[in-house]
């Protein structure tokens, strides 16, 4: 909620500062008429043509990154379903009502896992971070740590050691993607990337109010 907040505050100045850019871009228009006159705007469709182009091409690439960051997470998202059916089907290999057990506490822990994305969750501005729930991270990570120790404490026996050689790998398949998907939601653009967008935008306005204000000029408009 705060994160929502906080982009429609910036989605607001955003466009305030893009009036002000505008108006100031016209005022420094009528100046440059008064000191150089109306023809006096030599080179400045060049500069103009470079400040569009490098905004464009950071815009590429902001975009083009947030995709990838997005078809990452997707792929995470499928891997980690896949190792959840391949830990569950081999958790079977135990056998009797060890192997159900085993599969009711993986069912649970996996309830939990689909529950914290389910759940709202907030953005950490400073941290630039997803904040989820800590209780709910808590009570996973609780979750795991007996799926975990309850898989650890059946290997001892002699008739469940090829089902251990079997799990274990996979449930440490499992909890490896899930701590990728935690990195996955902490990376995002430079925060540099940010400033430049935001000013190269701003710079634009001011260059393009005033050419409007040149060309007004020329035509003969005094609106």
């Amino acid at each position: 909620m705060i994160f929502l907040l906080f982009a429609v505050a910036l989605a607001a100045l955003f466009f305030v500062g893009s009036l002000i850019a505008l108006r100031l871009g016209q005022h420094l228009g009528l100046r440059h008429r008064k000191q150089n006159g109306i023809d006096g705007s030599g080179g400045l469709a060049t500069v103009e043509g470079a400040i569009f182009g490098l905004m464009g091409l950071l815009l590429a690439f902001t975009i083009s990154g947030a995709l990838q960051r997005f078809d990452d997470r997707r792929q995470l998202v499928i891997q980690e379903a896949t190792a959840a059916t391949t830990a569950y089907d081999r958790l079977i290999l135990f056998g009797g009502d060890d192997a159900r057990s085993l599969q009711n506490r993986m069912k649970e822990y996996l309830r939990a896992r689909i529950d914290l994305y389910r759940m709202p969750h907030d953005f950490l501005l400073l941290k630039r971070a997803e904040d989820f729930s800590n209780l709910q991270q808590s009570k996973l990570i609780g979750l795991k740590n007996q799926l975990w120790n309850a898989v650890v404490a059946a290997c001892p026996q002699p008739n469940y050691r090829p089902a251990c050689a079997l799990a274990l790998p996979a449930l440490n398949s499992l909890f490896d993607v899930a701590r990728q998907r935690a990195a996955a939601a902490e990376k995002h653009p430079p925060q540099i990337i940010f400033f430049m967008l935001f000013g190269l935008v701003w710079r634009a306005h001011c260059w393009q109010a005033s050419a409007w204000q040149r060309a007004r000029d020329v035509a003969g408009y005094t609106w």
